[in-house]
Formats: C-alpha cells, sequence, structure tokens
C-alpha cells in the first residue's frame, strides 16, 4: 500500500508557489523584527530622551510598522490559502484506513474541523461496499483489575501499544486505558499477530493474515475485557 505521505505531495503540487512565498515572507517577517529592534536600540542610543510617545510619532516608525501589518496580513492569507476541503475530498476518495488516521493525527496547520466528525465515522464504517482499505483484529494490550485499574502491557512490563491521539495530542494519556476512538501505536519492537474473535486472541486458528507492523499506527473500533480473567484487548483498524 503506498504511503500517504507520499500521495499527498501530489495536492501539495497547487500551492507550492504559494508555500515557498509563505516561507519567503516569513524570512522576510524575521528580518522586519530584527531590523525593528536592530533601529529601536539606535534611536534610544542617539538620544536617551527620546520617548516611546516620540518614537511611534516618527515618520520611521509609522512606515515600520504598516509594512508589519502588511506581512501579518499576508502571512494569514497565506495560512489560510491551505484548502481543507481539496485535503478532505483526496482523502475521502483514497478511502483507507492510513489516510483517515493521517488526517485525523496530522498538524499541517489545515483547519480539518469541518470534517473530522466524517473521519471518524468513515474509518469506522464497517459496511462492505464503503468500508477504508486497510485491515482490522483483536491484540492484547493490557489488564483491568477487580479494582477496574487499567495496566498497559503485560505481567513483566513490556508495553504493546501507547495512545498517540485522544481528541489531541497529550503525553499524558500514552499508557492510559485506551478508548474507542484513541489512536495508538504499537511500541513493541516486532509486528504484532491479530486475531479475528476478541475470545480467540492467542489461538492460531483464528489469526490474521495481515498483522500490525512495528511502529505504525491504529484505531481503536471496540474493547473486551476477558469475564475469565484479567486480560484486556483492544480491536483495531490499521494499515
Amino acid at each position: 500500500m503506498k504511503r500517504i505521505d507520499d500521495k499527498i505531495k501530489e495536492i501539495e503540487k497547487k500551492d507550492r508557489t504559494s508555500r515557498w512565498l509563505y516561507y519567503i515572507i516569513i524570512v522576510g517577517i524575521i528580518g522586519f523584527l530584527y531590523f525593528a529592534s536592530t533601529t529601536r536600540k539606535k534611536m534610544d542610543l542617539k538620544d536617551a530622551q527620546i520617548d516611546e510617545l516620540t518614537i511611534k510619532n516618527s515618520e520611521t516608525y509609522k512606515e515600520l510598522d504598516s509594512t508589519y501589518s502588511e506581512l501579518e496580513k499576508t502571512y494569514e492569507a497565506l495560512k489560510n490559502s491551505l484548502e481543507p476541503e481539496e485535503y478532505w475530498d483526496y482523502i475521502r476518495k483514497e478511502n483507507t484506513v492510513e489516510g483517515y488516521i493521517s488526517f485525523i493525527t496530522n498538524d499541517w496547520g489545515i483547519d480539518k474541523s469541518k470534517y473530522m466528525t466524517q473521519a471518524y465515522n468513515r474509518i469506522m464504517d464497517d459496511d462492505s461496499n464503503s468500508k477504508a482499505d486497510g485491515y482490522e483484529g483483536w491484540i492484547f494490550v493490557g489488564s483491568i483489575n477487580n479494582a477496574n485499574e487499567y495496566t498497559s502491557g503485560n505481567s513483566e512490563g513490556d508495553k504493546v501499544i501507547k495512545i498517540v491521539y485522544r481528541n489531541g495530542k497529550d503525553d499524558q494519556i500514552a499508557n492510559s486505558e485506551p478508548l474507542v476512538g484513541d489512536v495508538v501505536q504499537l511500541v513493541s519492537k516486532r509486528n504484532r499477530i491479530t486475531y479475528s474473535r476478541k475470545d480467540k486472541v492467542g489461538k492460531g486458528s483464528y489469526k490474521n493474515e495481515q498483522g500490525f507492523r512495528n511502529k505504525t499506527k491504529a484505531i481503536v473500533v471496540d474493547r473486551y475485557q476477558d469475564p475469565n480473567n484479567t486480560n484486556f484487548y483492544l480491536k483495531l483498524k490499521y494499515y
């Protein structure tokens, strides 16, 4: 399966010119701020009696302030020129688990708020005619004791997954109890086998052909605590 990071470059070609201009303007803003700061210091050194009001009323300050305002407006316009509709349309047509996870978790500065619910709904959809391209299966991730306390990983303390996204990134939830909708990442040093049934995890005849690959991400679509012990399992959609 072709990586979504490679595919998304096709969309970015359209905005390449604007992005270069964006970078140039950012450099310009930084240069302007340095110039303004240096100018202010020189003015202060030249005449210690000049107060802030006098500086603000000077033609040099007014010119610099006007330039800075224009640069700010241009920067905002360029930042907002990234088209979320085009991005979402591409992801929707691609219709892959990898694409939706990338859409949900990336931080590229694109305003995705309008489409986040749709992205979750699409990735959770199990309709055979519209189901996202990817894999799914059950996997052991930890345990829940009689006090309903969750422990990530096995009895030796080896972690299987970490949570990387839950309505925004938060390092404090990495090893907390996984919830439906969480995006998780495999942290074990080897690929993990997944199983087709929640009550058959560990049974060889229920292994899925494609396992969960090391360092890749998945989204939690269901949870299951074994009633006969403390084992806790997740159903994941992954790529």
